[in-house]
């Protein structure tokens, strides 16, 4: 790995994550000395690995919201800047974007030291969530991945502050076609499923409607953050697969002190098997921003939470 890339604007300082289509680094753009976040390319023989970065580049530029991770365009001496760019000082050249740094941790994290979350804390964080989904939407697009990990938090958590809950990772809303991952299957919707194993239930839908599925996700991180489980959990992927096509998750009130209405709002309103009879993004956020109360943070494991700037 080069020390800096882009005529040595950005020094790569350490990783922060990495996939099959790319990684991510920390970094430090020093003209500024500002601490970024970079994701490079992963290089491979088909083209829409470098497709799937430019794309992902380009949506970013299109959103302006807090709860979306905004996009550093490149600066180019006497041109336009662009949103993304070639790494010439890597090997075979990849493509790369540059991005804000979030230093708060994921919402997996959090969740893997606290377990579950009061129900105006998970509002609260839901609220936030459906709010940058909408603007997403509003913009023509889904991010049809909500992955815990791809929930992160801009500041450390302090107690009694807001929570400030990020989306990243616009890859698969760039529409190029992916394999479903074992890592990421406990958040896929059933018609995501079914279209991926090409099976046809009657009662369900053939083409999923990408903001449903959105809402689908966005109830699976609510069960999950309340529940202090996933919905659905097998021991393999073809019995996860099976039972989130056709089984009904536990009622979250045997699970932690919810109200009825609330249970009926995930299971029903998010996690509904036929899209059609799911809510909206909006009604769901407007449900979910009564729920919150303006709540801060409460609930914080014993040390401190967040990544080490």
């Amino acid at each position: 790995m080069p020390e800096t890339i882009y005529n040595d604007q950005f020094r790569l300082d350490t990783t922060l994550a990495s996939g099959g289509f790319a990684t991510v680094y920390r970094a430090t753009d020093m003209l500024s000395g500002r601490v970024v976040a970079v994701k490079v390319g992963r290089l491979h023989e088909d083209p829409g690995y470098a497709k799937a970065i430019i794309e992902e580049a380009k949506i970013l530029g299109r959103m302006s919201h807090r709860g979306v991770v905004q996009l550093i365009n490149l600066p180019r001496p006497g041109k336009a800047p662009v949103a993304f760019a070639r790494a010439l000082d890597m090997p075979g050249r990849p493509y790369f974007f540059v991005m804000e740094y979030l230093g708060g941790g994921t919402l997996d994290e959090y969740l893997k030291q606290v377990k579950q979350l009061s129900l105006t804390e998970a509002a609260a964080i839901a609220t936030e969530v459906a709010r940058g989904l909408r603007h997403v939407h509003k913009r023509g697009y889904a991010h049809n991945d909500l992955k815990l990990e791809n929930i992160v938090f801009r500041q450390p958590l302090v107690f009694g502050q807001p929570f400030t809950p990020v989306l990243i990772d616009f890859g698969i809303a760039t529409r190029v076609k992916m394999q479903v991952e074992a890592g990421s299957l406990y958040i896929m919707a059933p018609e995501q499923l079914i279209q991926a194993n090409m099976t046809k239930p009657p009662e369900l839908y053939a083409e999923p409607d990408p903001t449903k599925v959105d809402v689908w996700g966005l109830g699976v991180l609510l069960y999950r953050m309340l529940g202090g489980r996933l919905p659905f959990e097998a021991r393999s992927e073809r019995s996860l697969t099976d039972r989130i096509i056709t089984s009904r998750p536990t009622s979250l009130g045997r699970l932690a002190n919810i109200a009825p209405e609330v249970d009926e709002l995930i299971l029903e309103g998010c996690l509904a098997k036929n899209p059609a009879q799911r809510l909206d993004m909006l009604q769901v956020g407007t449900y979910l921003s009564r729920l919150a109360h303006g709540a801060t943070v409460q609930t914080l494991p014993g040390g401190w939470f967040g990544r080490q700037v």
